[in-house]
């Protein structure tokens, strides 16, 4: 732990993939958690206790205890990444600006997935197509994905062609579009994609799978989760 926290809780829910980027960050940068689990299926993420946490009732969210006794709250995955990133810069899962083609990469296809993949499909878009739309939205959530993934792949057989081939999405070094793929990738087997239509991100997520960080912080190792 830094010195300069005390304690950092995170928020959190087995099935959120949002989530899942902060788990997996953290066991790959080796950062103590208190994990504070929010139950879905109870509304708990709805309750008076957790919204006085999270406003917007989702998460993730990362409550830092300071040294000096300070305590704040963090909420989105993008803001929480950063604050863990800086305080915990190693391993780096952002590669550094003296390379500034292979940053741009990383940041371009994590960008893809936590705007283009993930939130049109979130499960609260998904129950409002259900309930108030009269539409299908795990088809709706396919379709995202499926449209998502092949342009994530696209992008990915660019940067190989301009930096050569490498085992993760962007060279052979674990990083930030990474934590982000594999995480949308078990929630499209959730809805029953199969992923080896894709089989540059099928090899990114197998060479990912083989870390432990990625087991223990994903989407859970049990039935159709598994990549």
């Amino acid at each position: 732990m830094a010195a300069k926290f005390k304690a950092l809780h995170l928020y959190t829910a087995p099935l959120s993939g949002c989530s899942a980027r902060i788990r997996i960050t953290a066991h790959l940068k080796s950062i103590p958690l208190t994990y504070h689990t929010i139950d879905f299926s109870k509304a708990e993420q709805s309750s008076a206790a957790y919204l006085s946490i999270n406003p917007n009732g989702s998460v993730p969210s990362l409550t830092v205890e300071t040294s000096s006794n300070e305590r704040f709250t963090i909420t989105q995955s993008p803001a929480i990444l950063d604050f863990l990133s800086t305080h915990f810069p190693n391993p780096p899962l952002i590669p550094d600006k003296e390379r500034p083609r292979e940053r741009a990469r990383v940041m371009e296809l994590a960008s893809l997935v936590a705007c283009d993949i993930q939130p049109p499909q979130s499960s609260r878009i998904r129950k409002k197509i259900d309930q108030d739309f009269g539409g299908d939205g795990e088809m709706w959530a396919r379709w995202v994905y499926e449209r998502g993934f092949g342009v994530y792949e696209n992008f990915v057989v660019r940067g190989r062609k301009e930096m050569g081939n490498g085992r993760y999405s962007v060279g052979n070094e674990i990083s930030l579009a990474d934590v982000f793929l594999v995480p949308a990738i078990q929630g499209g087997l959730r809805v029953g994609l199969d992923v080896g239509k894709w089989p540059i991100l099928q090899g990114i997520v197998d060479e990912c799978w083989r870390l432990e960080a990625f087991r223990k912080g994903g989407l859970g190792r049990h039935g159709k989760l598994v990549p």
